[in-house]
């Protein structure tokens, strides 16, 4: 157990997949440092460490969250080498993190990598008695990084790195880096005033912040620029410095990170339900959605977000920044389908678009291996039933049925169980959400129906989505349609063109639907 000593105390410097991290502790240690010289190499032998370095250094606090247990894909068949903490009392977690996977094994087959040079390893090393804190290691290629996603249980919130810095407090957090930096020979200021505007990995190059010595913090930006070449480097920010920027989340995790506490699941409050909410009022001062931006530097190659601007704290949500993009999702029902499924998983990956796929139990448990696949392809996989039945005209043992039965059968396929359900002909009412509620799911409706089922044509279904396509809009197609996988290039490309990003259902609803709810569009 780590008490005060901080969450990397004894981990030192740590070279990432063979590349240096700079280490500045201030001002106060130049002189210490450069009598010591520059400490950042890989190691004596110069050797790469390996993938659970970062995690070896780190508490393991699991065991403190009730019916904690972990998503192990390498369990699968062609499954990679990926495992993160899966927590049911901690629902807003454990999405978060599905989301996270999700995204790192798109990223992985957008870089052309084998599964087999992906290692994505990750373990509670927060815990208090309402918030936690997930570390991820990730490995592949191009060397190692770190990821955080952490958690509030008010409003059942996770965040990222961002969320542990009060935005009023941003551009001060942005002027202590700087003075760090300065201290560090050959780092170009420019790129981590860059990389202060992005979200962290793997949605971007921020930093990854994780909580010190003594209530410092550690920022790991992935790919700074030093000596003109894009490296790995560690800034610590002294505690003195640390603390008046901390933000409410950020002071809670750095108390849980000085005192463990068992998690107490009673502490978790919901969201709130999307589809009941009203609708925020116009804020003037929000930005301007636009298309994604093309990446600069070694990481993730899609979904980028504009950047925040100076002195503008990024997005803390774990997902793509969607008040920044015109962000979409494309869902597609009623698969898997042996025949067109892999067709329609590579139009997507063609253009670099997630989508969420809704499957029938009853399909899944007939063709088993195509929605492993899907998963594996870091798409979204969500429950449509176990026989598509109308979920409002079933009770009690019926309606459970066909809700767990689908459940368990696609997680036997892709290792987890699904945050997702999309109730066949879009036929809910308040006993079916509250069942898919008790399975941890929020049924996702849709508020662009192409009626690909009705039309079977190609060029209808392109000319219903270019038509009818908004921002935050959640599209209806299916997957059994040779017709409507024919349309998904073209309506992919038309919709890029029209500066529209995609994202999967979780990453659109950006955190806030609860299980047990419904919504439609983002």
């Amino acid at each position: 157990m780590l008490t005060g000593a901080g969450l990397l105390g004894t981990l030192g410097l740590v070279a990432i997949g063979g590349r240096s991290l700079v280490s500045a502790l201030g001002a106060e240690d130049a002189a210490e440092r450069r009598a010591n010289g520059a400490r950042s190499e890989a190691g004596a032998d110069g050797a790469s460490p390996h993938a659970d370095s970062l995690l070896a250094a780190l508490p393991d606090l699991a065991s403190r969250v009730p019916e904690a247990t972990t998503t192990d894909l390498a369990l699968l068949d062609r499954g990679p080498a990926a495992s993160v903490p899966r927590l049911p009392s901690a629902r807003g977690l454990s999405s978060a993190l599905d989301v996270t996977l999700n995204k790192v094994l798109r990223e992985h087959g957008y870089a052309g990598d084998g599964a087999g040079t992906l290692a994505l390893h990750g373990q509670v090393a927060v815990c208090g008695r309402d918030v936690l804190g997930a570390v991820l290691s990730h490995r592949d290629a191009r060397g190692e990084t770190a990821l955080a996603v952490y958690y509030r249980a008010e409003q059942d919130r996770a965040l990222t790195s961002p969320g542990l810095i009060a935005p009023e407090q941003w551009m001060t957090f942005e002027k202590a880096v700087a003075a760090l930096a300065r201290d560090v020979p050959a780092l170009d200021s420019l790129s981590l005033a860059d990389a202060l505007q992005e979200q962290p990995r793997p949605w971007g190059n921020g930093p990854t912040i994780l909580p010190g010595d003594q209530g410092a913090l550690r920022l790991l930006f992935p790919a700074a620029l030093r000596d003109g070449e894009h490296t790995a480097v560690e800034l610590v920010l002294p505690a003195r410095e640390t603390q008046p920027l901390l933000s409410d989340d950020g002071r809670a995790v750095l108390a849980a990170v000085a005192a463990p506490a068992d998690f107490d699941p009673a502490t978790v409050t919901p969201p709130g339900d999307a589809a009941s909410a009203p609708a925020a009022a116009p804020d003037p001062s929000a930005p301007k959605p636009s298309a994604p931006r093309a990446a600069d530097a070694p990481g993730p190659i899609s979904q980028l977000a504009p950047r925040s601007g100076p002195g503008v704290r990024p997005s803390p949500v774990p997902a793509p920044d969607a008040s920044r993009l015109r962000a979409l999702a494309l869902t597609f029902d009623d698969g898997p389908s042996p025949q067109l499924n892999g067709k329609l998983r590579d139009a997507l990956d063609a253009r670099r678009a997630p989508a969420t796929f809704f499957m029938i139990g009853r399909s899944v448990a007939a063709s088993p291996a195509w929605c492993t696949r899907t998963a594996l392809a870091g798409m979204e996989v969500g429950s449509h039933s176990w026989s598509h039945a109308q979920l409002d005209k079933k009770r009690g043992a019926g309606l459970d049925e066909q809700l767990t039965r689908a459940s368990e059968e696609i997680a036997r396929c892709t290792g987890r169980p699904p945050f997702l359900l999309r109730a066949p002909y879009g036929a809910r009412n308040r006993r079916s959400d509250d069942a898919a509620g008790r399975l941890g799911e929020a049924d996702v409706l849709w508020d662009v129906d192409t009626e690909d089922w009705k039309t079977l044509d190609t060029d209808a279904n392109i000319a219903a989505v270019h038509r009818d396509a908004h921002r935050g809009a959640i599209i209806l197609m299916h997957e059994i349609h040779p017709t409507s996988v024919a349309a998904v290039p073209a309506i992919l490309q038309d919709l890029q063109a029209q500066g529209y990003c995609l994202l999967t259902c979780s990453e659109l609803a950006q955190g806030t639907v609860a299980a047990g709810s419904h919504w439609r569009h983002g």
